[in-house]
């Protein structure tokens, strides 16, 4: 066994660290992948101690093999990499080997090798190294010893290897690093999408600030965008649920625009997924943006049966219960994750409709998903202020180009902040979230409100923390004044302070009548036996203080009419508006005489106002 004590930037045997000389190497090439800078060496104790098997030794273009026969001629067998650390899951179990190289561009990567990718040929685990740019040897002996060495190469540092992006501890995971690592915490992402993920980075913060964060002064949709970005790392931190911000508009509004606004803190604008082949995927996708951002395009695209059932697991954060192979119960994936969508027409109403087009209840669905008119309203789409843009359209092109250019630095600028002023911000944001609430909440509100309140308050809240962090480069108070407006807007396009429930039973009813009033009511009152009505729903009269009354048969009032919703609560919500006739004995029907020698039946009685309500914020 060859013993070596990796300490930087030279091992104890004199030769220089394989990580140092990938990056000397990288530097004197110049070579530099465009948008892609070089990642330094990661940060690690003073020396880390391994463990060659017999026979490998190492040089500094990498590692060699020589067997004992002193005429054998050495083996290249691949480039160099440093071991980081042995990992296990919480439970110790799903062992893998850390590994650190760089490719032949100089990008730094981190890899964790399972250790059940050495019980085959190991051409699975060749290639995961492959991809990343470590050159191995190609002949068959080469290919056979760097299987022998990933598999015999130990070192006594030990790692917890997540598959779950997000917090672990005091270290924030993504998919492409981690945060707040400490010689006796490392935390390593060990995900299936260690590889092909959207958080990558290019540019500098300051050039994110410049050509993305200062074009949304001013605008509340993009400021919105953008600072809900940033809520994913606090969520858990402040015990939050996670939820969704639907921009709705017509095309060539801008929707995509804050999108992609939005994904630039984290990544590039493949960040943001269309609906269609994400449904494929979305718990998985949920997963791999734990306690970040999800960005979703496109609603329409999505078929309406889905897209309710979407909303609701993305909002709930539990995924599908699912066997193993056994058939024992297998744990259900889990996230906390703010998720932004963009569509023509609002998620709760393209959910809501059938097959045929025919828009059904969609009660409770604005509560997890705020659907935010796309419109700011100042005849600019989007925008409210150009700042310095000829049109919407130039200013839209001008922070799309921004966002090809410099991504992935702002997001984990504010993480790095949260780690070093933790209970601060916890603290912080708190008050900033209650005082948020107290502020914009009526006081007549119903309790759905003041949720949906709370959450735009997050917002408001991480937007001035990132802006006292440095990383949002906007004015005191732009993040919250933004939220306060576009919460007033969604307030608006809501319908009133009342519970979406009770709002969808008044509209329910009035849209009964105003289909079938008409046609489907007898007159109480008439003597003509002859009159026939088709799918007779009831009766109709005239009343002294209630002008027409609309008389429900109690049968078609509970299938027909109160279809799909709980019927006793919606005759409790007509009663207390005023619609409803109630009996001497405070009942909420009455009983009728009918005509024509029909006998009595209890009836609810409906009157015309209904057709004027409309609630106020």
């Amino acid at each position: 066994m060859t013993y070596l004590t990796s300490q930087l930037p030279h091992d104890s045997n004199g030769s220089v660290s394989p990580l140092s000389v990938a990056m000397r190497r990288a530097r004197d090439n110049k070579t530099r992948t465009s948008g892609s800078p070089l990642i330094k060496e990661p940060s690690r104790p003073a020396s880390v101690h391994y463990v060659l098997p017999p026979g490998f030794y190492l040089r500094t273009d990498g590692y060699y093999f020589k067997g004992s026969d002193d005429k054998a001629s050495s083996i290249n067998i691949c480039g160099p990499f440093t071991i980081v650390a042995q990992a296990r899951s919480q439970t110790s179990d799903n062992w893998s080997s850390v590994f650190d190289f760089n490719d032949p561009d100089g990008h730094h990567h981190r890899h964790a090798v399972p250790r059940t990718l050495l019980a085959g040929d190991g051409a699975e685990m060749r290639g995961s190294f492959l991809s990343r740019g470590l050159d191995i040897e190609t002949s068959r002996d080469a290919r056979a010893k760097f299987s022998e060495l990933i598999a015999g190469i130990k070192t006594d540092r030990r790692a917890l290897a997540v598959e779950c992006p997000g917090w672990s501890g005091e270290v924030f995971v993504t998919a492409d690093r981690s945060f707040g690592n400490k010689a006796d915490q490392l935390v390593i992402y060990a995900g299936a999408d260690s590889l092909n993920h959207p958080f990558r980075s290019a540019g500098t913060l300051e050039e994110w600030q410049d050509k993305v964060g200062r074009l949304a002064v001013g605008n509340s949709r993009v400021t919105v965008a953008i600072a809900a970005a940033f809520v994913g790392p606090c969520l858990a931190l402040l015990g939050e649920e996670g939820g969704g911000f639907h921009f709705r508009g017509p095309s060539s509004i801008g929707k995509s625009t804050a999108l992609f606004a939005a994904a630039s803190p984290w990544g590039p604008e493949r960040f943001v997924l269309p609906w269609r082949a994400t449904m494929n995927g979305l718990e998985g996708s949920c997963v791999l943006h734990n306690e970040t951002v999800l960005l979703l395009d496109e609603v329409a695209a999505v078929d309406p049966k889905d897209a309710g059932t979407a909303a609701y697991l993305i909002s709930n954060g539990v995924g599908k219960a699912r066997a193993n192979r056994s058939g024992a119960l297998r744990s259900s994936a889990s996230w906390r994750v703010i998720f932004l969508s963009s569509g023509e027409i609002s998620l709760a109403e393209h959910a809501g409709r059938d097959a045929r087009g025919a828009k059904k209840s969609a009660a409770g669905q604005d509560v997890r998903i705020c659907d935010i008119p796309a419109d700011a309203g100042a005849g600019l789409g989007l925008f409210e202020n150009l700042n310095g843009a000829e049109n919407g359209d130039a200013l839209a092109r001008q922070i799309k180009a921004g966002c090809r250019s410099a991504y992935g630095t702002a997001g984990p600028a504010f993480v790095e902040h949260l780690i070093a002023n933790r209970e601060n911000a916890i603290s912080e944001l708190k008050a900033a979230i209650d005082e948020f609430s107290k502020a914009n909440v009526p006081a007549r509100a119903d309790g759905q409100v003041a949720r949906v309140a709370r959450r735009f308050g997050m917002v408001a809240a991480v937007g001035e923390l990132g802006i006292k962090a440095g990383v949002l480069p906007w004015p005191k108070h732009e993040a919250r004044n933004a939220c306060a407006i576009v919460f007033r807007d969604w307030l608006k396009g809501r319908g009133g302070l009342g519970s979406a429930e009770d709002r969808d039973a008044i509209a329910k009813v009035r849209a009964y009548l105003e289909m079938h009033g008409s046609s489907r009511f007898e007159p109480l009152e008439d003597e003509d036996e002859t009159l026939r009505i088709n799918n007779r729903a009831g009766f109709w009269r005239e009343s002294a203080d209630k002008g027409r009354e609309y008389l429900f048969l109690p049968e078609t009032w509970k299938t027909d009419v109160c279809a799909g919703m709980d019927a006793s609560r919606v005759t409790k919500v007509l009663a207390e508006k005023g619609f409803l006739r109630k009996d001497s004995q405070g009942k909420n029907s009455i009983s009728v005489v009918l005509p024509h020698k029909q006998g009595k039946a209890r009836c609810y009685a409906v009157n015309s106002s209904i057709f004027a309500h409309e609630e106020m914020g």
